[in-house]
């Protein structure tokens, strides 16, 4: 890797691959095994203490994992996560590493992709004291779900990366900044989604995060930039989708072939439409075409649910948790990526900023009609569904009262069905049934004049006042 290139070759990862063994090690007698039960221990999540023999486990850390290991018995135990994934290390397949520069002139530089965490740590080694005509250098790592251990200790260890964005970037990783601390942070998370087109239901929708590092040079105004893409989905959409197309007398675009392309490589794709000379000044500028990606999105996402509620006239099954990042989003763009970056307050950042603004708080606003329509819908189901069960339990009570009156009188021991003079007659149960109800129709009444009294210190007019006994109620 002596010279950038302009098109995209791979670079292969090394052949010679030697496998070490250890000749001092010698396997233990049989009938000392019979006496050994293996049962590994670990660490508890609610203490830094370690077990005793915790230090000789085989773990072997490289130079920024034992950073790592060092802050977390040195009190940061937030990172015990990061500490506890970086010693155990899975292989980096499909792992794709984009590097761009800018140069001091202004014009685009890109590197070969890198393929393997070797050729990686050799690249940020050699060109450590290489930057002389580089204003922003852009790293963008592409890996199915977590960043492999080795990746984040060379991206570490050769940039000298805060530890805490790493933990950030760890799927189901506990909360390892302070609001405060979220807002002036290098790093920021861009919650992406994308509807899922190989599954049976059209509102499905894939969620991964781009996770972004804006670290600045400790001489000069430049920065480095470190994206990492948690998805290797790819989608028919070209990068001229986020821009506008040009005017009628304008000379036409070269036609292209829409082939389906990962995040990175659609973002990578917007360069040619950004101005290099204001991304050199301004982080915020220079993701701004990776947040226009982010609402289409998840304006794609949301569209796809509505459309699906219409077709079916109801409410369709999908996930949850768009509106929450949709929202995150917003904020994000409000404060114009992080507190801690800088060039947030020029002429364009801003304009570009106000833009973003508004299509966002635009799909907020579309997300909270979609899920308004949703609850009326669900309201609406659910008393055609209260309906039905009332017509159903009516129908059964118009079925089975007469029934229940007639036995219930045939049942009774009156001396009118029984023929005996020494049972009551049935004129007698008529009556006390009518007193009875009157009984309690003068109790609620009564309830009902006391309880005005109490609370609205006034009395009620027997109209009022047996109005509620029978059912009526005013509000």
């Amino acid at each position: 890797m002596d010279s950038p290139v302009s098109d995209t070759q791979s670079i292969s990862p090394p052949s010679n691959t030697t496998t070490t063994t250890n000749a001092h090690y010698a396997p233990p007698h049989p009938s000392r095994l019979a006496r050994f039960n293996p049962k590994p221990r670990t660490g508890t999540k609610s203490t830094l203490q370690a077990y005793t023999g915790w230090e000789q486990s085989s773990c072997k850390r490289r130079p920024y994992h034992q950073y790592v290991h060092d802050l977390v018995y040195g009190g940061w135990d937030n990172l015990k996560t990061l500490d506890n994934y970086l010693c155990t290390d899975i292989e980096d397949q499909e792992l794709v590493i984009s590097v761009l520069d800018i140069t001091t002139d202004f014009q685009r530089r890109q590197w070969p992709e890198i393929h393997d965490r070797a050729v990686l740590k050799k690249f940020l080694d050699e060109q450590k004291t290489n930057r002389r005509d580089v204003k922003v250098r852009l790293y963008m790592a592409e890996q199915r779900g977590d960043l492999a251990a080795g990746v984040m200790e060379a991206f570490g260890s050769g940039l000298d990366l805060d530890a805490r964005f790493f933990q950030w970037s760890l799927r189901d990783s506990k909360r390892v900044l302070s609001p405060s601390e979220h807002h002036r942070a290098p790093f920021v998370s861009i919650g992406f989604g994308v509807p899922k087109v190989q599954t049976p239901s059209r509102t499905d929708a894939e969620k991964f995060k781009v996770t972004v590092y804006v670290k600045a040079d400790e001489e000069g105004d430049g920065w480095t930039g470190i994206f990492l893409f948690s998805s290797h989905t790819k989608i028919d959409l070209s990068s001229r989708n986020l821009t506008s197309p040009p005017s009628f007398n304008s000379p036409r675009p070269t036609p292209i072939t829409l082939t389906p392309k990962s995040f990175r490589e659609i973002y990578m794709d917007s360069f040619p439409y950004i101005d290099l000379a204001h991304a050199t000044s301004s982080p915020f500028y220079t993701i701004s075409y990776l947040l226009r990606l982010n609402c289409t999105m998840w304006g794609r996402v949301i569209t796809s649910i509505r459309d699906e509620d219409r077709r079916i006239n109801g409410i369709s099954d999908t996930s949850v948790g768009h509106a929450e990042e949709i929202q995150k989003s917003l904020s994000l763009v409000q404060q114009g990526g992080s507190l801690g970056w800088q060039g947030g307050d020029t002429k364009l950042t801003v304009e570009v900023r106000q833009k973003l603004e508004e299509d966002f708080k635009h799909l907020v606003r579309e997300t909270d009609y979609m899920w308004q329509a949703r609850d009326k819908m669900a309201s609406i189901r659910q008393k055609k569904s209260e309906t039905r069960w009332t017509t159903l339990t009516n129908t059964f009570t118009y079925v089975f009262a007469p029934i229940t009156i007639i036995s219930g009188v045939y049942g009774m021991n009156v001396s009118e069905i029984s023929g005996s003079n020494t049972n009551p007659n049935i004129w007698q149960f008529f009556v006390a049934v009518v007193a009875l109800n009157f009984v309690i129709l003068l109790t609620l009444a009564f309830s009902n004049w006391v309880h005005i009294i109490r609370k609205h210190e006034r009395k009620a007019g027997a109209k009022e006042v047996f109005g509620f006994a029978v059912g009526k109620v005013n509000h």
